[in-house]
């Protein structure tokens, strides 16, 4: 039950970011073709899948049992491996994927994007060898 409440402010919080964004496209000065990416990228974004997470969490605390069946799921060992497996397989196919898409536009002359995918990919190898070494550490 604790985690469907957890969830639940979880998505109370992401729907507010949503509003809040929606609210601020509204109010500020942006040009029409701009306000009309942000409108639909926040509603679709975060409002939506909010609401629907919203529901998700009500009806998941409105049913202790498969409330308690679901927390033991989450924490079970085998799901807990399964979810880094996972995240640590698409970590990797990102890798190359924003190597692949630096090297292309890169020849394509596409400098600004070049760099941009160039910048994402130090700051995740960063963050790779600083974890890497926290971890190290720790265990």
């Amino acid at each position: 039950m604790n985690y469907a409440k957890k969830t639940l402010l979880y998505f109370i919080g992401h729907t507010a970011v949503g509003i809040i964004a929606l609210l601020y496209a509204l109010i500020s000065n942006f040009s029409d073709g701009y306000r009309e990416g942000v409108i639909s990228g926040a509603v679709g974004g975060f409002i939506i899948t909010g609401v629907l997470g919203i529901i998700v969490s009500l009806r998941l605390i409105r049913n202790p049992k498969r409330a308690a069946e679901v927390e033991i799921a989450k924490n079970e060992e085998r799901t807990q491996l399964i979810r880094m497996k996972t995240n640590t397989a698409i970590h990797t196919v990102m890798i190359y994927a924003e190597s692949a898409g630096t090297l292309i536009t890169g020849l394509l002359g596409f400098r600004e994007i070049c760099l941009t995918l160039a910048t994402i990919l130090i700051v995740q190898i960063i963050l790779y060898i600083g974890f890497a070494y926290y971890y190290y550490q720790k265990y």
